[in-house]
């Protein structure tokens, strides 16, 4: 019996082995891509030497680019010397070395003569021409050869722009594409081989010229800021604060690239000249964040921008400009069509112009680049985090359909005819089962089966229901406790799955502070006891409910967000998942069950009843939240039966998935009670918090509150012999809960945290 031979890289290829080649910043941050992915990676570079510290770099930035410290096992370094062997066993190679031609295809003449037949090699070039990189392959490489084209750091930024020749096979085009959204977890756009595909040439020209237009108009860089962040729907760090994240020398090498690689009829291709500002800053060798000054500098705590007519910095100002504030809460679309209207401002002739001009560069290479609007957009949506793509906002500001078709939501977007001047010019929205819109299934006939301010019942299909949150920060509150109940009450009567999930930035910040913190200072304990007693009882008619319950965790889920998942019957957790119960940092316990909840995790996994609860007082007083869903996996906060999705598109898909795969014949678990620890018990936790006190781990105020941690573990004050019902270690986190609220060391906790955002070493 013939072995079938290796299959070209799909959605099946979840393990493998890569040959990256390049060491590099890039090189070194696929590689480490790769290794949360679960595939073995053979970084190489000129010298053995060189590929280790590529490694090194890469296995030590800050922040983390794997998932766990352990993964960098997975990548081993080597020099090129040994390449045709390492070749020889890959199933992807990954060409990263410097943007030189001459240089890759040397490199890739190097991999056509080692490889074997069903590898894929793909190029992370940034601009060079692949057809022109590729042509002297034999034929049957270059219909494996394509453009993967990743953003730095790969693991936080899920865009992959994949760029075919005319001579890739589409079957490995298309494999590629599964493979990369499905295992690797990004989503990918097919670009054109043109000059800095659809990234870099809109990215690049639309900052250039805002630097430009900034010096025409006398706008100073606290104004760019102001009006190009989160105002326009794009991430707070903007425009000048980006440009320095990047680096300015990279910003000028990137446009310099651009500008020799461009035609010379592209519209904005003089603007990629350095501005005097870029170039002042360049000369005296302020490269931005790794050089420690930019556009703008840090003094101590103090923040300092560079003021180019004096050439020097001074104190960064605040922003405000009546006009902009009286429009700045309205939905995005409102907002930027008032701000179309405010033209008479120089702010305002700055701020227009430069979307007028990116509409237009939009519009003119568009069809150059990509093969419609939606590509261009989710381009930079995906790859730099704006809420709307040019062709979004061009449609936004002129209140048109020109682009984007059908209400409430598009439902059509427009192609470019371009190579294929024969196609309609819109094409339906796509149909994408893996992505599930919950906006989209909100707006459908029939899709949303309850909604109250705090949060939506959603029919995801196929006796499937979703809950989604929509206080702020997705924080719990009594109203989103009572509908979560009310939910769980209405699926068991219609015998519907349920998944918990949201499309917000994080699944829940925990409960809702700020309103505990009054009640506080009021003193008003009875409330107190009748919200934590609510979220409680909505955590155990989850936990206890006759229908599968799945938690779809993504970014926080943090406090009550996590006593939540901790209840679910299962979790599907996107791999930015940060969970953890930070209560203690804000003064109180954990009151939702979490106490409890971690004990059972403990008791689970084996350990006596002592060992556990020494192992939740730790893990509850002093662990931090999980790096990661790895890691929350690792440390014991999800099952090793919970799900991580690498994708954080397709959660609700997969979430939606395990509720499915749970609901044929499901049954709730039994109550049952915990073991008791005894009175001997409660003094080895004693024991554990005065060493903690006496080594500085923890302060004062930190062992009273690791105290009333142990009395829950424990079962009381004085543990009876025997088993500790459920109810009783859910009146206790209440009881010890109180005493903590009436204390004005852990309200001084509380009120800093809300005021600064960090914790308050008392």
């Amino acid at each position: 019996m013939t072995t079938p031979p290796p299959l070209l890289l799909d959605e099946t290829r979840t393990t493998g082995t890569a040959v990256v080649l390049g060491a590099g910043t890039m090189g070194g941050g696929i590689a480490a891509d790769l290794a949360n992915a679960g595939w073995e990676v053979r970084l190489l570079d000129v010298t053995p030497e060189a590929a280790s510290a590529g490694r090194e770099r890469a296995t030590t930035r800050k922040p983390p680019l794997l998932f766990l410290p352990e993964y960098a096992g997975r990548i081993l370094p080597d020099g090129m010397e040994n390449a045709r062997e390492h070749l020889r066993a890959a199933d992807w190679v990954v060409e990263a070395v410097a943007e030189r031609m001459d240089v890759k295809r040397d490199v890739l003449a190097l991999v056509a003569a080692a490889i074997p037949a069903h590898a894929v090699v793909t190029s992370n070039t940034s601009g060079l021409g692949l057809a022109a990189m590729s042509a002297h392959l034999p034929p049957a490489l270059r219909r494996r050869f394509l453009g993967s084209h990743f953003l730095n750091p790969p693991r936080y930024l899920k865009l992959l722009e994949v760029v075919p020749t005319p001579e890739t096979d589409p079957e490995v085009t298309a494999g590629f594409v599964r493979f990369a959204e499905r295992v690797l977890g990004h989503r990918v756009v097919l670009a054109k081989d043109t000059p800095g595909f659809i990234s870099t040439r809109l990215w690049i020209a639309h900052l250039m010229d805002t630097l430009h237009a900034a010096e025409e108009h006398g706008i100073d860089l606290e104004t760019v800021d102001y009006l190009t962040g989160p105002l326009v729907g794009r991430p707070r760090s903007a425009t000048c604060r980006m440009a320095d994240i990047v680096g300015l020398d990279v910003v000028a090498a990137i446009a310099g690239n651009q500008r020799h690689a461009l035609p010379h009829d592209d519209p904005l291709r003089t603007r990629l000249e350095p501005p005097a500002v870029l170039r002042a800053l360049l000369d005296a060798g302020r490269t931005g964040e790794k050089a420690d000054a930019g556009f703008y500098r840090r003094e101590g705590r103090s923040v300092l921008a560079y003021d180019a007519a004096a050439g020097e910095y001074r104190p960064r100002r605040d922003v405000h400009i009546e006009a902009v504030e009286a429009v700045a809460l309205l939905p995005l679309p409102e907002r930027l069509r008032a701000l179309e209207a405010c033209r008479d401002a120089p702010w305002g002739r700055f701020l227009n112009g430069i979307l007028d001009a990116l509409g237009a560069y939009a519009r003119a290479v568009g069809p150059e680049v990509a093969a419609d609007v939606l590509a261009v957009d989710r381009t930079m949506r995906w790859g730099f985090g704006w809420e709307m793509g040019p062709f979004g906002v061009d449609d936004a500001r002129r209140g048109a359909s020109e682009h984007y078709a059908g209400t409430p939501l598009p439902r059509s977007y427009r192609a470019f005819g371009g190579d294929d001047a024969g196609e309609a010019a819109t094409r339906p929205w796509p149909v994408e089962p893996e992505y599930v819109d919950l906006a989209r299934v909100a707006a459908a006939e029939g899709g949303t089966l309850a909604r109250t301010e705090a949060a939506s019942l959603l029919d995801l299909g196929d006796g499937v229901w979703c809950v989604a949150f929509h206080t702020k920060m997705n924080t719990f509150n009594p109203a989103l406790c009572a509908f979560l109940r009310d939910a769980v009450t209405r699926a068991e009567a219609e015998t519907a799955a349920l998944v918990i999930g949201n499309q917000g930035a994080h699944f829940s910040a925990g409960y809702d502070l700020k309103r505990l913190a009054a009640a506080m200072e009021q003193g008003d304990t009875d409330t107190i006891d009748r919200e934590m007693k609510a979220c409680q009882d909505a955590f155990l008619a989850i936990r206890y409910a006759r229908i599968p319950v799945v938690a779809a965790v993504h970014g926080f889920t943090l406090g009550a967000g996590c006593e939540c998942a901790l209840h679910c019957h299962g979790v599907v957790a996107a791999s930015e998942t940060y969970v953890g119960l930070p209560e203690v940092a804000v003064g109180v316990v954990p009151c939702g069950g979490g106490i409890k909840e971690t004990l059972r995790r403990y008791l689970e996994a084996g350990l006596d009843p002592v060992a556990a609860a020494r192992a939740s007082l730790r893990a509850v007083v002093l662990n931090r939240n999980s790096g990661s869903a790895h890691e929350a996996q690792r440390d014991g906060r999800l099952r090793p039966t919970d799900a991580i999705c690498r994708n954080p598109d397709r959660l609700l898909y997969e979430a939606k998935r395990r509720a499915l795969a749970l609901r044929d014949g499901f049954a709730p678990p039994e109550r049952a009670d915990f073991p008791g620890i005894e009175a001997a018990g409660l003094s080895i936790l004693r024991e554990d918090i005065a060493n903690w006190h006496a080594d500085g781990t923890l302060n004062e105020h930190d062992a009273r509150i690791a105290d009333r941690v142990a009395l829950v573990l424990s079962g009381g004050m004085e543990p009876a012999p025997g088993p500790v019902s459920e109810h009783r270690l859910l009146e206790l986190e209440r009881i010890v809960f109180l005493d903590l609220c009436r204390s004005p060391q852990s309200l001084a906790r509380m009120r800093h945290f809300l005021d600064t955002g960090k914790p308050l070493r008392d």
